[in-house]
């Protein structure tokens, strides 16, 4: 059979494979998948196709990829027929159904696993169970749900795999019992339960006979939880369904199914009956159990801690690890294992892994260790599950083989106890679920030359170490040697990630899939497909994502085989691969300041350096309005990752982005506040990420939500979008920590309310240890002028929700502070201070530019176009230059560097001149490159009709140190009370109304920044925006 991949996982490499077998990849190891073990990743803009015979093998297998947590939604059902002229060794059945169940996680799989190896954690559990793709009714969000038509007094074959991470699971229909018939592509004797179990890698064959009165029934899906309870690990509590329905008259299409009784999910007693309760199929027709034993082993499974190592960014002191025999399996770097015993390159493995456990309290050790197995012996191991704490059952699985299953237990096993196997009927298998606390005994021929994996089937696990690897040696024929390589085998290409495990991926650019499938082929023939692995986008749990897949398939497409067909699979990975940016002044994006407008249907392409910043920024469009809802956030994390925070990692990071709505157009919005001269009209609503919350005049309106887990640290990145409003920001019951502003860090600042002008960022530590509830996250406006004019009264609104409280409980409101209490806004702003780290540039104090700005609102006479002006509009002036922009068809940063004349003057005062009204200019202050320069901003009652208020001024291209600030006016003598030690680094600063504030910076970025009232983009901007105004 022929399968091509292709990948469009950018720099995600793709390991895809299918479940091995032991005809399966006979003498074809090259096809087995395990990344690093038999081959390196398949790297962008190239494929791999995978060839193997399909010999010796019936029943139900599946395929998925072998690359950190892809395999979440890459993978699909592998069934092979019997041979033509021969039939199934149980009654035929009407009707085969594949049933392939699932985990799901809301968020990006392998950053869930990214984060988890990152801390030497666990991964979070799933936030659902799938049956084909979808998780059915129960679901707070479901969206879709499998359902199966069956007729009547009929025999339906179901083929169940379970595809899920770390999860065993129990598996019911209502009403109905099960033969099983199979397990793992093996024929079983009948074995008859209600109940099928059914470890991560494990498939069973299970007849049903569909004899229960006409109706719909659930088939339903919930983990067995086989940890240790004092283990206080989290499980996935879930439970996803799909529906069997009769299909005939009587049955009413939208009758609610039945439901069956599942099993409590700690239930081992059920679990175990089963796994221990099936057997091999009756003599004859068994195959037979070889007698002599060349090699006995007793591999011990341990869970335990390592020292992290220097790839866990945000590990603290220990990592949780996994070992075989006190060994934390390390997969190689530089070449797979399989090529390196195929070319005999030394220092890649050792052989020396051990045949028995280590004497009690040897330290785990960490390496790459193989057991050699001479061709065609035979292997007996014994596998001890640790009845000490921590336990729990372990889904062993092996690579290129079947093996018997002699024996099971619970406790310890006692050595040279025999008596117990079963040398008569006993099942085959290639994953064996190892009892919590107890043991297992397999028996197999080594008659596969290659390195096979032997691991764990709970994904967690693998880049813990649970794992090793048998390296068979060449028999003595043609027939026994490992074949050459293909020549499209893989090449290894270093990542620089932060997984444990060598060879795993970091970040992804995704593009469309295209299907490439071919139809099976007859018996004894080739069978070819393509699978083309890439982002798919998918509504799931009331979430807009996108997730890796075959061929834009969840589950993937099944592959179906007769047994003797030759299976080829295609593997390509040729997607794009991300941009790369440099830091220009030409990229900051004020209009006619450094650059004219994009015009329609142009365009242009923004390129920055992220150097020298961390924390929370945002982008927004740089033209009158738009902005109201042109923006988002721009996150810089650490360059090592978040070990590099100077706080404690937090468990999540929320962004919270507040902005303003407008019923209407805001061009129109802004059009009519020039034509009227007032100003523009004022929002009609506030929101939380893009939502207005349900505080509004209109019922029903969209509210934004969290879940939040207890007793963990939320970090909030918290940007005010709005246009014109500063903003007080409360969550009920929930106090902060402020750790930065304006990504520049700052000294830990405890408060229950977020005070935050247009323009500026907060990023703010909460600990979820309130009790568990909902809890409304609220946002209204400061309003900080002196005299009384309309603004926006609304409240908008968000929710904290904690996991496990249901939607309908009520949420607990905050108490927001009035809409003019200056204490508390002065109180937060005034608080803040750098944190001024040894490696921080400390406050210039030598002193090139002294100059004191003043600013505030005034009256002048209409202008000809104010055409719906009455007598005077309000205008606004620094240092009494009402500041134009130029009209020109170039922007200042052009003129600046081509030396356009005439297009502004270099003549902005220093000081506020003596003269009363205003001047329109398009003045600038030229200062040389690297000087320091401090600013005093004053904020003025040029008018006692207007008064004054809280002014956020920007300075484009620069943050700036924030040296002191004051209510009334600033005289030298306050020069004393400037704070050089630890001052706040902002570049948006809010000055009080009344009063004053200080900032130092130094002039090193040529260019044309603007220091504005209304606040736009920060200095350095991330990642490349390309707008289409």
């Amino acid at each position: 059979m022929t399968i091509k991949f292709h990948t469009h996982l950018g720099l995600y490499t793709l390991e895809s494979y299918t479940q091995p077998k032991p005809q399966l990849k006979l003498l074809t190891p090259w096809a087995d998948g395990p990344s690093m073990v038999t081959q390196c990743p398949i790297q962008p803009n190239s494929s791999y196709t995978y060839r193997f015979n399909v010999t010796g093998q019936e029943g139900t297998l599946w395929w998925h990829a072998h690359s950190s947590f892809l395999r979440a939604t890459v993978y699909g059902a592998l069934i092979i027929r019997p041979r033509n002229g021969s039939a199934y060794p149980f009654p035929a059945p009407d009707q085969e159904v594949p049933i392939v169940l699932g985990e799901w996680w809301s968020r990006n799989v392998v950053d869930i696993e990214s984060d988890a190896v990152s801390s030497g954690q666990l991964p979070r559990e799933s936030d659902a169970f799938t049956v084909n793709g979808v998780t059915g009714e129960l679901y707070q969000c479901a969206n879709e749900t499998f359902t199966v038509d069956v007729q009547p007094n009929t025999t339906v074959l179901l083929r169940v795999i379970n595809a899920g991470l770390n999860t065993h699971l129990f598996f019911k229909v209502a009403g109905h019992a099960f033969t099983v018939v199979a397990v793992d592509a093996c024929y079983t004797a009948n074995y008859t339960t209600d109940t099928l179990v059914l470890a991560p890698g494990h498939t069973v064959d299970a007849l049903m006979v569909t004899n229960a009165s006409a109706g719909s029934y659930y088939m339903a899906v919930q983990a067995y939880d086989s940890l240790s309870p004092t283990t206080m690990a989290v499980t996935d509590d879930t439970t996803a369904t799909a529906i069997v329905r009769y299909n005939t008259t009587s049955t009413k299409k939208n009758a609610t199914p039945v439901m069956p009784t599942m099993p409590q999910s700690s239930d081992s007693a059920t679990a175990n009956a089963f796994y221990f309760g099936l057997r091999g199929p009756p003599s004859p027709s068994a195959p037979a159990v070889p007698t002599k034993v060349d090699v006995n082993m007793t591999i011990e499974l341990g869970l335990g801690q390592l020292p992290c190592d220097s790839t866990q960014s945000s590990c603290s002191g220990k990592s949780v690890a996994a070992a075989m025999n006190g060994v934390s399996f390390r997969l190689p770097s530089q070449m797979s294992l399989l090529e390196a015993q195929f070319n005999r390159t030394p220092g890649v493995y050792t052989a020396d892994f051990p045949d028995a456990p280590q004497p009690s309290g040897t330290p785990m050790v960490e390496g790459t260790k193989v057991r050699r197995l001479k061709y065609n012996s035979t292997v007996e191991i014994v596998l001890q599950n640790p009845t000490a704490f921590p336990s729990e059952n372990h889904p062993i699985h092996l690579h290129g083989f079947n093996f018997f299953v002699l024996a099971q237990g619970l406790g310890n096993f006692t050595p040279g106890n025999v008596s117990g196997y079963n040398l008569v009927d006993p099942v085959s298998r290639n994953t064996l679920a190892v009892p919590t606390g107890g043991w297992a005994v397999i028996r197999f021929v080594a008659n596969n030359p290659g390195m096979w994996f032997f691991h764990c089937h709970l994904d967690a696990h693998v880049p813990m170490g649970l794992g090793m690897v048998f390296a068979v040696d060449n028999g003595t024929t043609p027939d026994s040697f490992l074949p050459p390589p293909p020549a499209d085998l893989p090449k290894r290409k270093i990542n620089k990630g932060i997984y444990r495990t060598p060879a795993m991926a970091s970040a992804a650019m995704l593009v469309p899939l295209v299907l490439v499938l071919c139809t099976a082929a007859a018996s004894a023939a080739v069978v070819e497909h393509t699978f083309k692995v890439g982002g798919t986008k998918i509504t799931q749990l009331c979430m807009n994502s996108v997730i890796y897949t075959a061929n834009q398939q969840l589950p993937g497409p099944t592959i179906e085989v007769t047994e003797g067909d030759t299976l080829v699979v295609h593997a390509v990975n040729d997607s794009p691969h991300g941009v790369y940016q440099l830091r220009s002044g030409w990229n900051d994006g004020a209009n006619k300041i450094t650059q004219c407008p994009i015009q329609p249907s142009g365009n242009f392409t923004y390129r920055f350096n992220i150097t020298g910043q961390e924390g929370t920024l945002w982008w927004h469009a740089h033209s009158s309005l738009l902005r109201a809802t042109i923006y988002g956030a721009l996150i810089i994390k650490p360059r090592n990752g978040p070990s590099g925070y100077p706080f404690p990692e937090p468990y999540e990071e929320i962004p919270i982005l507040l902005g303003e709505w407008w019923n209407r157009n805001v061009d129109d919005v802004e059009n009519d506040g020039y034509l009227t001269g007032l100003g523009p009209q004022i929002s009609d609503a506030l929101t939380i990420n893009g939502m207005p919350g349900d505080q509004n005049r209109c019922k029903g309106s969209a509210m934004y939500e969290v879940e939040v887990e207890y007793g963990k640290t939320c970090l909030l990145r918290i940007i005010n979008a709005a246009v014109n409003v500063e903003l007080f920001f409360k969550v009920a019951g929930h106090t902060f920590t402020v750790v930065a502003a304006d990504a520049s860090y700052t000294k830990p600042y405890a408060t229950d309310v977020i005070v935050i002008a247009p323009g500026q960022t907060v990023d703010a530590l909460m600990n979820t240890t309130a009790s568990p509830g909902r809890y409304y996250m609220a946002a209204h406006v400061f309003d900080s002028k002196t005299v009384a004019v309309p603004f926006d009264q609304s409240t908008a609104t968000g929710i904290v929700k904690y996991k496990g409280v249901p939607n309908y409980a009520p949420a607990a409101m905050p108490s927001l502070p009035p809409h003019d209490d200056v204490v508390t806004a002065g109180r937060f702003y005034w608080s803040l201070t750098g944190l001024a780290r040894p490696s921080d540039p400390g406050v210039p104090t030598t002193v090139d530019h002294n100059m004191v700005v003043t600013f505030g609102l005034d009256q002048a006479p209409c202008a000809p176009n104010q055409t719906k002006c009455s007598g005077f509009a309000l205008v606004a002036a620094m240092n009494r230059n009402s500041f134009q922009f130029p009209d020109q068809k170039v922007s200042l940063l052009e003129a600046l560097y081509k030396g356009v004349p005439g297009v502004y003057s270099e003549d902005f005062p220093d000081f506020p001149p003596p003269m009363q009204g205003f001047r329109k200019a398009t003045a600038v202050k030229k200062v040389k490159y690297n000087d320091v320069v401090e600013v005093v901003l004053q904020s003025e009652q040029y008018s006692s009709t207007l008064g004054t208020e809280n002014h956020p001024i920007h300075l484009h291209g620069f943050d700036f140190y924030l040296l002191a600030q004051g209510l009334g006016r600033f005289n030298p003598s306050m020069k004393s009370k400037y704070n050089l030690v630890d001052p706040q680094v902002r570049n948006t600063v809010a000055v009080p109304a009344g009063g004053w504030a200080v900032i130092r910076f130094m002039a090193n970025n040529p260019g044309e920044p603007a220091p504005k009232v209304q606040p736009m983009n920060s200095r350095k901007q991330q990642n490349t925006v390309r707008q289409r105004l």
